[in-house]
């Protein structure tokens, strides 16, 4: 019996990539998200806070006025639930965001905006501005941000790969949110 070395391998990187993104529902009805990585990849920050006044860029970051920040925000408040992954070594930033995307779109999530590379703006002002984790910041053409809404919850799903190729998964999960304070 002879083996295809294309699909031995596409094969084996499906097994390794299908419990990637494995959502748990919790009783509230919301997505929480315990993602189920393939071996080796590892939560390196998980939290949670009350977020009376919680920011979403709905757009790509630009210098306005000598000032780096989005154009476009949602002003919210509810509970942020946050994870970051270090993401195992051979998939890149943009099949994890990819993964990622699917599974929150496959929950119900609409994208409400999208950017990958160079498009998103500033990766530092992703890493430092709005996520505030040093960690996130990576190559400008190596990022990916994805900004979604499910009912009442809200999703900032962040990509990138650094200098020195490891890549990391930014998830902020809003739920509970009471008001949309503005635009």
């Amino acid at each position: 019996m002879r083996l295809n070395f294309k699909s031995l391998i596409r094969s084996t990187l499906m097994a390794l990539l299908m419990p990637l993104m494995m959502m748990a529902y919790t009783v509230n009805g919301y997505a929480d998200v315990e993602l189920d990585f393939a071996t080796g990849a590892r939560l390196v920050a998980q939290g949670e806070v009350d977020a009376p006044y919680y920011i979403l860029p709905v757009s790509s970051m630009r210098k306005v006025n000598g000032v780096i920040a989005a154009e476009h925000n949602l002003y919210l408040a509810g509970t942020v639930m946050t994870y970051t992954w270090e993401i195992v070594p051979g998939i890149g930033a943009e099949r994890a965001h990819a993964l990622a995307l699917s599974k929150l779109k496959q929950i119900g999530a609409e994208v409400l905006f999208t950017c990958q590379g160079r498009a998103c703006g500033s990766s530092n002002q992703w890493a430092n501005q709005v996520f505030q984790q040093s960690r996130l910041y990576g190559l400008d053409k190596q990022q990916s941000y994805t900004a979604l809404q499910q009912t009442s919850d809200y999703y900032a799903l962040y990509t990138t790969q650094r200098g020195n190729r490891k890549v990391y998964l930014h998830l902020e999960h809003l739920h509970g949110t009471t008001n949309q304070l503005g635009q």
